[in-house]
């Protein structure tokens, strides 16, 4: 019942990880490694220090995000300053004292190099992965400008391949490239600050045009990636959530309806195997 498993990217929409990871521990499965990529890395690294899906749940859910997001950073919104005072609570200063192996990607934004981290100092490699552009500055880590791992690699299949041979699970939680954009006039669009304050509050508050258009481009080129490395290295087990197009990456409002959605999709999947 051992298995290795793959997190994926998503922001907000990670909380699906944690049904998924409830799920699997109901059914017996134990967890050899984890590659966990963004969003999908922090709660990796939680999940391979020794915190069960449901301690996972209540960090989640105990959480104040109007606190936690602080809008003071350097090349981006917001700060990880919260992310990173939580992980010291929960997780230790390194990858070697973890209780489970895990890796995490990012990209140095100087080198255009993706980055595959498995040992040396946890906190800020996990934090590094998370930093996605824009929202997020660029984490200094040994000399490197680091960012979202997403930007290369987002569903890291392949890297788990060289940490474990046992059956891969892989809970994927990105964005679908096929939703359509809405070019009809709606009105006066809301700030970005607007759209996070109100998602955080759980409020369905939709972006403007132009934070849609640059999320779609950006979803386009991740999961081309995605297709690359899939078919290269396909996952025994991929698990897609039927999230809803509207739980963004900044829906950290919505816990519960993502923890749902990941538990059940992953269950019923198990109980066809």
């Amino acid at each position: 019942m051992k298995i290795g498993l793959v997190l994926s990217g998503g922001g907000a929409r990670c909380f699906a990880h944690i049904g998924g990871l409830k799920a699997l521990e109901e059914a017996g499965y134990e967890v050899c490694a984890i590659a966990g990529s963004s969003s999908g890395a922090v709660i990796g690294a939680l999940y391979a220090a020794g915190n069960s899906a449901d301690k996972i749940y209540e960090i989640a859910k105990s959480i104040d995000y109007t606190g936690f997001l602080t809008f003071v950073a350097t090349g981006g919104l917001i700060n990880q300053k919260g992310l990173e005072e939580m992980l010291a609570e929960h997780v230790p200063q390194t990858f070697e004292e973890l209780k489970i192996p895990l890796a995490t990607t990012a990209v140095d934004i100087q080198s255009a190099e993706l980055l595959v981290m498995k040992s040396g100092t946890l906190i800020p490699a996990a934090c590094a992965s998370n930093s996605f552009p824009g929202l997020f500055g660029p984490l200094k880590y040994e000399g490197r400008y680091l960012m979202d791992g997403g930007i290369l690699n987002n569903f890291p299949v392949d890297i788990i391949r060289s940490m474990t041979t046992e059956p891969v699970f892989a809970l994927d939680v990105t964005l679908s490239a096929k939703e359509p954009l809405d070019f009809g006039d709606s009105g006066e669009a809301p700030g970005f600050f607007e759209r996070i304050g109100a998602a955080v509050k759980g409020e369905s508050l939709y972006p403007p045009l132009l934070i849609n258009i640059l999320m779609k481009a950006y979803t386009i080129t991740q999961k081309r990636l995605i297709q690359i490395v899939t078919t290269l290295y396909p996952p025994d087990h991929h698990i897609r959530p039927p999230l809803p197009e509207d739980l963004g990456i900044e829906s950290f409002g919505r816990l519960e309806e993502a923890y749902e959605k990941g538990y059940y999709a992953t269950r019923n999947y198990l109980r066809q195997l």
